[in-house]
């Protein structure tokens, strides 16, 4: 961090101000370091004090006084221009470097560098809770206290560059000096959820889930998953390989009633297209005819729309794929976890054998689908394209999100075998 202290007749970096420390240490062992200096006829004293408290883990609390200062002072707060970077693919490491921020009647928002042009700048309106610089793992911070004084506001800037990706920037964070004071707190550790929910003011929405147009629907679902992952991981003291096994098998147990169902009202629509035909082919009249057809679905006791409910079983899992999707881009709990062969399931699968099965398995499960069902080239051209598909999109992603829909597949299994075995009794004879 560093600092500039602006009043009404002047503006202080005080990076250029030589300090004077005192550490200091009270009854419950939280150390404290405070820096003392004259700037200009000012009195400037700014502490950090590290908790010992365990829940308090990687944060700081920063607590200033100016004395002697002309109302109104404000204290420029800068962020650090980049992150170092962490991981093996330093190029898709720097190309998550981002500014986050939070406004106090909005959703938290997030600038990638590389959306930055060298030299642009961008003014973004207070009050904020907070700001915060991170690269795909780690995160550095400075909160507002929940009772304090927000920021007023942030200035970002585009730096300059010595390749096509965006490695740094800058950040200004502009606070009042309040009754000669400022205070605010520092995060500077992992993305770790449980952590950062411990900060408050959803400091946990620092990478929020979710493209900007899609994030106010993705991040609720990907903030569920990963707590419901987390806490099975606690509580059943399971891998988290094996609690990505374990939720695809669960998503599909819920979904049977709706499978049941839904194929319960295939059958009978089945049963109806000839009592169906028979109505359009007697009435040519378009009102006799829809009244005709009406009574057909009325006397058999089923819904006209029971046809587009058969999809739903299909799609509904789809909300939780697609929130994984993002919760494996960011997720430091999954950083390095092995599972079989696999050394770290937030990476890709070097072996390609899960994007395989998890395509072999949803084509298995589309073929049994088609058993004894009534002749369909639409749906039997989407039964060999839809698992090609799926296999090529998620064939260079976290081989975690391939482990999931794996087992989500190999789990729909057993029940669409018994569907198939269903229709092929209600099928009529000959």
């Amino acid at each position: 961090l560093s600092y500039q202290l602006v009043t009404p007749t002047d503006t202080a970096d005080l990076a250029h101000v030589p300090f004077t420390p005192v550490r200091t240490r009270n009854a419950k062992g939280d150390e404290t370091l405070t820096y003392n200096a004259s700037v200009k006829n000012h009195g400037v004293s700014i502490s950090y004090t590290v908790s010992q408290d365990t829940a308090a883990s990687y944060a700081i609390h920063v607590d200033g006084r100016v004395t002697g200062a002309q109302a109104p002072a404000y204290l420029i707060t800068e962020l650090p221009r980049t992150l170092q970077p962490t991981e093996a693919d330093t190029i898709g490491d720097h190309r998550t470097l981002a500014y986050s921020f939070k406004p106090q009647r909005d959703h938290a928002r997030s600038v990638l560098f590389g959306s930055l042009d060298p030299g642009e700048k961008t003014l973004e309106a207070g009050p904020l809770n907070w700001v915060a610089i991170k690269n795909k793992y780690f995160v550095f911070g400075v909160l507002a206290r929940p009772n304090g004084t927000p920021f007023s506001e942030v200035t970002l800037a585009g730096g300059p560059r010595t390749s096509k990706i965006a490695t740094n920037a800058s950040a200004s964070v502009v606070e009042e000096v309040r009754n000669d004071s400022f205070s605010f707190d520092v995060y500077a550790g992992p993305q770790e959820s449980q952590r950062l929910m411990r900060m408050g003011q959803d400091f946990d929405h620092v990478n929020p889930y979710g493209w900007r147009f899609l994030q106010g629907v993705v991040h609720p679902i990907a903030s569920k998953v990963i707590q419901a992952l987390l806490w099975m991981h606690n509580r059943l003291n399971l891998s988290y390989g094996w609690v990505l096994v374990i939720l695809g098998v669960l998503v599909r147990l819920a979904l049977w009633p709706l499978n049941q169902s839904t194929m319960r009202s295939s059958l009978k629509m089945q049963e109806l297209q000839p009592k169906l035909a028979a109505a359009q082919k007697k009435y040519k009249d378009p009102v006799q005819q829809r009244e005709a057809i009406m009574k057909v679905y009325h006397d058999a006791g089923v819904s006209p729309f029971a046809g587009l409910t058969g999809c739903l079983p299909a799609l509904l899992p789809m909300p939780i794929l697609f929130a994984l999707f993002f919760v494996f881009q960011n997720t430091i709990e999954f950083r390095g976890v092995p599972f079989m062969w696999l050394h770290d399931i937030s990476i890709k699968d070097p072996l390609y054998i899960l994007p395989l099965l998890m395509g072999a398995s949803m084509y298995l499960l589309s073929w049994i689908g088609m058993r004894n069902a009534p002749p369909n080239p639409q749906a039997k051209m989407m039964g060999y394209m839809f698992p090609v598909m799926m296999t090529v999109v998620l064939l260079n992603m976290a081989s975690g999100l391939n482990l999931y829909y794996t087992a989500q597949n190999i789990a729909a299994l057993p029940q669409q075998w018994l569907l198939a075995r269903e229709r092929a009794k209600a099928r009529p004879a000959g």
